[in-house]
């Protein structure tokens, strides 16, 4: 979230329903999130300074909060929740060393990393086979890791291609697309990009694939999103949304791809 200058509330659940042996219907301690939010309108360094100093500052007392919370909601519900140790020694890492606590946090990064990178999608949804990592450094040195669908190298340009698929429905989940529209976010914000340790110029690329649709239609030509619809007797709403979607690419420096999956 720093690297998205994004100020993150570190919060906990004050209230919940019994669900099975499961709860649901959590709320948030909305008193302690406003009083939060308060802070963030008073505050003026960067969301990076914020979130370093509500790890070592905020992090122990709302620990404690939680644990009181939860034991609360245990005692409503009648069901048991996770063990509080887990809270307990990510406090510990916390309290010992925050340099040592943000390496920790990085390994376990870089290894969720080659996780999401060994991991395959249907290959009917994928153009090519070049799944590839991709590491984010900000200016004070940080570093964030995380893997792009494909990439491709067209005129020393390179593509950097985040891809969403769905197979019974026109268009993948509004929850897929707008994760696909964070990496966009970050993508197309690169100030600069080597491939291979040589500078390149580079393009993120949004591509929404279905099994649904038939041909194809990218936001470098909106002229003929129209007809792509009307071929596919796609509804309004749907119709709205690809134009909202291509309207977002132009402004934002990046490409939207619709296309069919064979």
């Amino acid at each position: 979230m720093s690297l998205l200058d994004v100020f993150v509330i570190l919060a906990y659940y004050s209230d919940a329903k019994a669900n099975g042996t499961k709860i649901t219907d959590q709320k948030f301690d909305n008193e302690y999130i406003v009083s939060k939010i308060k802070e963030i309108k008073k505050c003026h360094s960067s969301a990076l300074h914020w979130n370093l100093n509500e790890l070592k500052s905020s992090l122990p007392c709302l620990i404690g909060k939680a644990k009181d919370s939860y034991a609360l909601i245990e005692q409503k519900t009648k069901i048991v929740l996770h063990s509080a140790s887990g809270m307990e020694g990510f406090k510990a890492k916390i309290d010992k060393d925050i340099a040592e606590f943000m390496s920790f946090s990085r390994l376990k990064a870089k290894e969720a990393q080659a996780r999401e990178l060994a991991a395959t999608q249907p290959k009917e949804f994928l153009t090519t086979n070049t799944k590839s990592k991709i590491t984010i450094g900000n200016y004070l040195g940080g570093l964030y890791y995380f893997t792009v669908d494909e990439t491709r190298v067209d005129s020393e340009l390179l593509y950097l291609i985040e891809s969403k698929h769905a197979k019974n429905a026109v268009l993948p989940s509004k929850g897929d697309i707008k994760d696909g529209l964070l990496k966009m976010i970050l993508y197309a914000n690169l100030r600069e990009t080597t491939l291979n340790g040589k500078k390149i110029k580079h393009i993120a690329v949004l591509r929404l694939m279905s099994t649904k649709i038939k041909g194809g239609v990218s936001s470098d030509s909106p002229e003929s999103a129209r007809t792509f619809a009307a071929d596919n007797k796609m509804s309004p709403n749907t119709e709205q949304l690809i134009e909202t979607l291509f309207c977002e690419a132009r402004e934002n420096g990046f490409i939207v791809e619709i296309k069919g999956a064979s």
